[in-house]
């Protein structure tokens, strides 16, 4: 009698641990929204224009836009690998900035391109996204992260706005830039 009622509770605990991502169209038509039940994020479709995009760790115009499957794949790659790509801890003063700790607490801007090798890659920017009432209050939040906003670049900030190449052709993490700190 309790084997189903077990089965079932622990199909559902293990169901809602897992990561859920949705792509959906936005009011701007040279994006989509990328809506997770862990983070949200915009992809870049290949007709946003190239003049807005700054991204040196690029070495191609060949670009296309990422599909929901491709993002999910990228973001497993990244699950997966961040850790060991991050063991420098580069610009994390203290262990709760971590990024491979709070890789959910973060808004995501996805760009697709092809390398020069013709490999598939996707340039993910990350920039932080869970304030508290109190930073709300006195204004310290980042009205830059909803599904329209244009690509952002941002100088300093430390690990609360990083970047990261995912290869889907490799299955690999490349290029890990985290801002300074100033």
């Amino acid at each position: 009698m309790w084997r189903p009622l077990v089965t079932v509770f622990l199909w559902f605990i293990l169901d809602s641990c897992s990561t859920t991502i949705k792509v959906f169209p936005t009011t701007d038509q040279d994006k989509l929204g990328v809506k997770s039940n862990k983070f949200r994020g915009t992809v870049f479709k290949k007709s946003y224009p190239q003049d807005k995009l700054f991204i040196s760790s690029i070495d191609s115009i060949n670009r296309f836009t990422p599909t929901e499957n491709e993002i999910k794949q990228a973001e497993a790659i990244l699950k997966k690998q961040i850790e060991q790509e991050n063991k420098d801890r580069l610009n994390q003063l203290k262990k709760k900035e971590y990024i491979h700790r709070n890789l959910n607490k973060y808004f995501r801007q996805y760009i697709g391109f092809t390398n020069h090798k013709g490999e598939k890659v996707i340039h993910i920017n990350f920039d932080w996204d869970r304030y508290t009432l109190f930073d709300r209050i006195i204004g310290n939040w980042d009205d830059r992260n909803e599904y329209t906003s244009d690509f952002t670049v941002t100088f300093d900030g430390g690990s609360r706005h990083w970047s990261i190449n995912v290869n889907l052709t490799t299955g690999k993490l490349e290029g890990l830039s985290i801002n300074g700190v100033a």
